[in-house]
């Protein structure tokens, strides 16, 4: 009797703090809040309620090469859907021991794919000293891979397969080639030489070079070459990296020669195979022949300076890129199909920077995608310091783009550091993602350096030691991989005619295209799958009568899982409701959230904001239908390094004046948790940074046979474990 009435006790005390909370406006002083306190998850993959290693199907590869098949992702046992990660730089090559543990953490996070980017140049940047690529330390060239990075990659990708995780070998990224190996002007040339290395044959050879040298190479660890295992899910030819957008960014203009007399007589021979003579070509671009006729005969037309009024000719300069872009990118994807023998799906480059209509000649179409992206990258940066949630423009836009009939996948999408709000982005993305029926979805980046146990952030994009993003990590797991979240009902295919596309990319000098470009609501996206179709044929001009009207406050999707809540201005919220996940982000705002067969009311926080998920480990519900259950349930809010100081530079901008140090420290979220489950067979614990119980939180019997949970700050935790017998 004594030890009820203590239980009774603390309920009572733990209820009256919560509703002093939930009473409270928010507003920006923190002496009212209890105290951030430390929490770093483990380097580990412990066996308890945060693992999801059990939904990768391991060895990666066992079902045969991934391969691209009616628009999506397949193997010999059906469809594939890759929950991904990226590593950069260094990041790529952990000493053993650190791939061990690597691969163990990763499996844990139900990661089941790791993007291999930026390995062919050693990774730096204004906060971080540069750390070795997989190329040679060498004087004299940068052709030579280094056997010691070789071995760690290896062994590294060796227990990668072990797990269940494939890997997407990136192959030019970073590489910008000097006076080592015989090429000029490097001071004067693009950014890593994006742009010129899509035409300057040179250039091109070096890369079909590396190419061979890294995916022909074998695996001692597994007695395979990348070209034949499948563990590889896929190869990108090239990063971010295209002639039209480094054309659109006036970069091209301001080449050396040699590199841009070699393009100049590209254009020229382009020229003179399209018209025989110089009386053809100036009826087709409306100028004298006396203009021509010299430079015609010589071969020395110029190349059309990027900021040149709309002509006749500037279009056709536009049709010449477009040939030199078509050539590089089929050209070596059939290289790497066919001479390097690599089984694995090929894409290109990233939409938005390559024409779609190109890019979905090869396996498949990638995009890449930032909420809030920090600039300029160096230290006069600064970042949007707001939330998603009251916009997801992200989303449909990356929607709206997606090829119809090919794999789609987003190998880069973050909402970096130090935005307050990262922790929403993750699982939006893999919501969507699911709804969409998308192929691949990427977290940017796990990490870029040789320390792979942090306690720190120390740049703006890992999410190595980033507490608020990877406690829900979990629920991403379930609601992409797991399939929780149900693809969408319905289907909008928007039609885009090429002519059209190429007509609107001349005059307003961008290659990106979207289901708005055909009439429909980008908002759509929202609600059901969508895509654009990419045609020769003429398509005739629509007008979308939107089932979303221009100030609708509540947008749900047609599965009625996924629900946008904007009836506050300035304090949107977003859930998830399936039978197995639950979630929230955005503004409470003293509101009772309901989630089905569970409840939620999150009292004050320091930012009146929160990500809280709930996770079914074993697909058996919240104890609404009786059956036993553990429950993760994830509760984040405000996470910083400790003694990080911010500057705020405008009404949404801020920037980092101190960095601070570790360990992370988070904030704990007051919240009333009430779910349908039978109370005398419900236990509630509140977790450590392992996972594994700490201490007994009370339930409380409430309204009939329901169970009411209330998590406090005063938990020191993020994590709890909801065990129903």
């Amino acid at each position: 009797m004594k030890y009820i009435m203590n239980r009774e006790l603390i309920y009572l005390f733990s209820f009256l703090f919560l509703c002093t909370h939930l009473s409270c406006k928010h507003n920006h002083e923190t002496d009212k809040f209890a105290p951030l306190f430390p929490f770093v998850i483990s380097y580990d993959g412990p066996d308890n309620v945060t693992n999801m290693s059990h939904l990768l199907d391991a060895p990666a590869g066992k079902h045969g090469f991934i391969r691209a098949e009616n628009g999506h992702f397949i193997n010999d046992s059906g469809r594939v859907w890759l929950n991904a990660t990226n590593l950069t730089g260094s990041a790529n090559f952990p000493s053993h021991d650190q791939a061990n543990k690597l691969a163990e953490r990763l499996a844990r996070f139900g990661i089941n794919c790791v993007r291999l980017h930026y390995m062919d140049a050693n990774y730096g940047n204004f906060l971080q000293p540069a750390e070795q690529g997989i190329l040679t330390k060498d004087s004299t060239t940068q052709r030579d891979l280094d056997s010691i990075q070789m071995d760690k990659l290896d062994y590294m990708i060796a227990q990668f397969k072990k797990k269940g995780i494939y890997v997407n070998i990136n192959l030019h990224v970073a590489r910008k080639v000097d006076e080592r190996d015989g090429f000029t002007g490097v001071d004067h040339r693009p950014h890593l030489d994006k742009g010129v290395d899509n035409f300057y044959p040179q250039m091109i050879e070096l890369q079909k070079e590396y190419a061979r040298d890294l995916l022909t190479h074998v695996n001692p660890y597994t007695n395979l070459a990348y070209t034949d295992d499948p563990c590889v899910a896929m190869v990108e030819i090239n990063n971010e990296n295209a002639l039209f957008s480094q054309y659109f960014a006036g970069s091209i203009d301001k080449l050396p020669a040699p590199y841009i007399l070699e393009l100049q007589k590209q254009w020229n021979e382009w020229i003179h195979s399209m018209y025989k003579t110089v009386d053809e070509l100036a009826h087709a671009w409306s100028m004298s022949k006396e203009e021509l006729e010299k430079n015609f005969n010589e071969r020395t037309i110029p190349t059309v300076a990027t900021n040149s009024d709309y002509s006749k000719m500037r279009r056709d300069f536009y049709k010449f890129i477009y040939d030199v872009e078509n050539k590089y990118w089929t050209g070596m994807y059939n290289y790497l199909k066919n001479d390097l023998g690599v089984k694995s799906v090929i894409s290109g480059t990233q939409l938005r920077y390559s024409s779609p209509f190109i890019q979905a000649k090869l396996d498949y179409v990638d995009i890449h995608n930032y909420w809030r992206h920090p600039g300029p990258i160096n230290h006069n940066w600064e970042i949007d310091n707001i939330s998603m949630v009251n916009s997801l423009s992200n989303m449909y836009e990356m929607a709206g783009q997606r090829v119809e009939g090919k794999p789609y996948t987003i190998s880069e999408y973050n909402h970096p550091f130090p935005n307050q709000y990262g922790a929403e982005g993750q699982p939006m993305l893999r919501a969507y993602g699911r709804l969409q029926d998308w192929d691949g979805v990427f977290q940017y980046s796990y990490n870029n350096r040789s320390n792979f146990e942090p306690d720190v952030m120390t740049y703006f994009f890992d999410m190595i030691a980033r507490t608020d993003v990877l406690a829900h990590m979990p629920a991403c797991a379930t609601i992409y991989l797991r399939g929780d979240v149900q693809t969408a009902k319905e289907s909008i295919v928007a039609k885009i005619n090429h002519t059209a596309y190429f007509d609107s990319l001349a005059i307003l000098k961008r290659a990106r295209i979207g289901i708005e470009a055909a009439g429909f609501d980008p908002r759509l996206s929202l609600v059901h799958k969508t895509s654009v179709e990419l045609t020769e044929n003429p398509v005739e001009p629509i007008k979308s009568e939107s089932e979303i009207i221009d100030n609708q406050k509540i947008i749900t999707s047609d599965t009625e899982e996924l629900t946008w809540n904007m009836e506050k201005a300035g304090a949107g919220y977003w859930t998830v409701n399936t039978n197995n996940t639950k979630l929230f982000t955005g503004f409470p705002d003293a509101r009772t959230v309901d989630l089905g067969s569970i409840k939620l009311k999150i009292g004050d926080t320091r930012l009146g904001w929160a990500t809280v998920s709930f996770v079914s480990q074993n697909a058996t519900g919240f104890g609404e239908s009786g059956n036993p259950a553990n429950i993760l349930l994830a509760a984040t809010g405000l996470m910083e390094n400790r003694g990080m100081a911010i500057e705020k530079t405008s009404q949404t901008k801020i920037k980092l004046t101190d960095w601070g140090d570790g360990p992370i420290h988070v904030e704990g979220i007051p919240a009333k948790i009430t779910l349908l489950s039978n109370p005398q067979k419900t236990k509630c614990y509140s977790l450590d940074n392992v996972g594994n119980r700490k201490k007994e939180v009370p339930v409380v019997k409430v309204n009939g046979n329901t169970s009411e949970i209330i998590i406090d700050p005063k938990y020191k935790t993020i994590w709890y474990e909801i065990e129903i017998k």
